[in-house]
């Protein structure tokens, strides 16, 4: 067997690598890591928590009707166009189911509510959306024709929407 030193001068043996860039990947590939268990750590949703709500659900269903009354009094009485009146029935179902269930309603299109939302709100949203998106109707005769069942499914919604918590 050759000894090392029985090789001729030119032959030298195999080179090693540095250890510095092993370690450099070794780094980077931990940089990556945590830059992605940074990136899920700090976007990810907060959880949620049981929210004491400072109205009994009665208490807010309510409140709901009286709007519901006071945007039909005003349509009546003239100080509210029908289609105002349209929009502002719609915010009150919407601000009702977002109060009664954690369904972010005031902020969904019809279509993510028709995907989520119960078969009654969805019907009722439906009714108001023509006389709420139609384009501009000098007689206000869609509007007006629609009002009153707009306003009934409103009430009937509001009046009879099961709300855990509650007695009714």
């Amino acid at each position: 067997m050759l000894a090392a030193a029985d090789l001729p001068q030119e032959f030298t043996g195999p080179v090693a690598y540095a250890d510095r860039w092993l370690w450099i990947a070794v780094g980077l590939a931990g940089l990556v890591l945590l830059y992605y268990a940074l990136a899920w750590w700090l976007t990810r949703a907060p959880r949620p928590h049981a929210v004491a709500r400072a109205e009994s659900p009665l208490d807010v269903r309510a409140a709901h009707l009286a709007r519901i009354d006071r945007i039909e009094a005003q349509v009546r009485a003239g100080d509210l166009a029908p289609r105002a009146g349209h929009q502002q029935l719609s915010e009150v179902v919407r601000d009702y189911a977002a109060a009664v269930t954690t369904l972010p309603a005031r902020t969904m299109a019809l279509a993510d509510l028709r995907d989520r939302a119960p078969a009654g709100l969805v019907e009722m949203l439906e009714l108001v959306y023509p006389p709420e998106f139609a384009p501009d109707d000098p007689a206000g005769t869609l509007a007006r024709d629609l009002f009153a069942t707009a306003v009934e499914r409103a009430r009937a919604l509001v009046g009879s929407w099961r709300v855990p918590g509650s007695a009714a």
